[in-house]
């Protein structure tokens, strides 16, 4: 038999996290802008207390909203843990982000209530108002409960039209990058975004980046902008090559909204792929946007480990975009990641040793080390570890603050991961 809530909750919390703001600041967003949730009381403080949801709860039923990522997954679960043995059934848990849809039986054996599967701007609305008005939130596609029998794929439900939804939350002054392009259609095996938001890639309009550009000078004080996109030279396009007339269509509209000072595009919290980086682009690019540095990922220093991988590009490439950003005045950031599945230890060094080349050339490097995301190709492989030479060579490129990125952290959290997903792909065998 389903449960379905009676109780009405007129107020929901949502927990902030660094790593997941910018996805809750769209979230947050999506329930100003729809009008059946006036009545809704909303919060997302930057730290979430206890007392806070206990005055909450005493005046009714409460919402708490988690967006998760599967490397924050341990503190969520225990953060839910102690919201259970306090609040009991006062407090209605829902959950989203990429742990939801990669693990949604975890969180929902963890004390979790309700989970929103793929992307949230259209299905959060949708569960909010149907706990509020006593309907059944699972007849909401997308949103599944411990009663949940089959659960979807990301793929199978409806895409989301970014048009149709704000960047950010106004209201509550939560404002971020503007999420510009979604989807990528490479389907690189350590990355979950083919998983989570698909392959086709789908793009914000120039007139909707413009009218909130222009909403958030006025109504918040906005004056620099960054995009948000998994590969920024894709925009306008299918993903597979750059569109420079349109990519220059949304920078020259953008630089001109009055009273934005800067704008920043293809830099973090977004990166370039390689083979899309050409003399012209990065040019015109250099016309419009305040960033002195272009992120790009190459990843490794092998061409085997990048087919492996599933990358669709070379390092020679990967050098070549080097050069031609240093040519075009940006200082290029370079992501790489050590560890990789398959990789050998002379690989390993190879990598390691590449960055010294990319640093004397002019770039800066960003180091990460592979770790086995849940709902990507390469959740199962073993995480990624540094064997002495490269963790002393990347040491003294981060010594010489030559390197970003916290390696052993990540080393850390991919041994985390990886027991994880042993232990879920174990409960499912059951």
């Amino acid at each position: 038999m389903k449960r379905v809530h009676q109780l009405c909750p007129q107020s929901i919390f949502f927990r902030a996290h660094p790593s997941s703001r910018y996805s809750i600041a769209a979230l947050i967003g999506s329930l100003e802008a729809d009008h059946r949730l006036v009545e809704l009381e909303i919060r997302a403080p930057i730290t979430l207390k206890m007392e806070a949801i206990q005055k909450s709860v005493e005046r009714g039923t409460t919402i708490v909203a988690h967006s998760v990522m599967s490397t924050q997954a341990k503190r969520v679960y225990e953060e839910v843990r102690r919201m259970r043995e306090m609040f009991g059934a006062k407090v209605i848990i829902v959950g989203g982000g990429p742990h939801a849809s990669a693990r949604p039986r975890d969180l929902l054996s963890s004390g979790f209530d309700y989970l929103v599967i793929g992307e949230g701007e259209r299905a959060l609305p949708e569960l909010i108002e149907s706990l509020m008005t006593g309907k059944d939130p699972l007849e909401v596609p997308g949103v599944v409960g411990r009663d949940t029998e089959i659960l979807p794929q990301p793929r199978d439900l409806p895409i989301v039209n970014l048009n149709d939804y704000p960047p950010f939350a106004l209201g509550l002054n939560i404002v971020g990058p503007i999420e510009v392009t979604r989807g990528c259609p490479f389907q690189c095996k350590f990355c979950c975004t083919p998983f989570l938001t698909g392959c086709r890639v789908r793009h914000r309009s120039v007139d909707s980046v413009t009218k909130w550009l222009t909403l958030a000078v006025e109504r918040s004080g906005f004056t620099r902008a960054w995009f948000l996109s998994p590969n920024a030279l894709s925009y306008g396009g299918r993903g597979m090559k750059p569109e420079p007339t349109k990519l220059e269509t949304l920078l020259r509209e953008s630089t001109k909204v009055e009273g934005l000072e800067e704008v920043y595009f293809g830099s973090f919290p977004s990166e370039v792929r390689p083979e899309f980086v050409t003399q012209p682009i990065l040019e015109m690019l250099r016309g419009y946007v305040a960033n002195s540095s272009v992120q790009i990922g190459l990843q490794s220093s092998s061409d085997r480990v990048l087919s492996s991988a599933n990358r669709h590009h070379t390092v020679e490439q990967g050098l070549r975009a080097v050069e031609i950003a240093l040519d075009a005045g940006f200082v290029p950031h370079v992501d790489m990641i050590f560890g990789l599945p398959g990789e050998t230890e002379k690989e390993l060094h190879d990598s390691a040793e590449l960055c010294y080349t990319l640093v004397n050339m002019g770039a800066k490097m960003h180091g990460h080390v592979f770790m086995p995301l849940p709902g990507s190709a390469f959740e199962s492989m073993p995480p990624g570890r540094l064997d002495h030479e490269s963790r002393r060579l990347l040491g003294e490129l981060s010594r010489r603050k030559d390197m970003t990125g916290s390696w052993s952290a990540q080393e850390n959290l991919a041994e985390e991961l990886w027991s994880q997903n042993r232990e879920s792909e174990g409960s499912q065998l059951k």
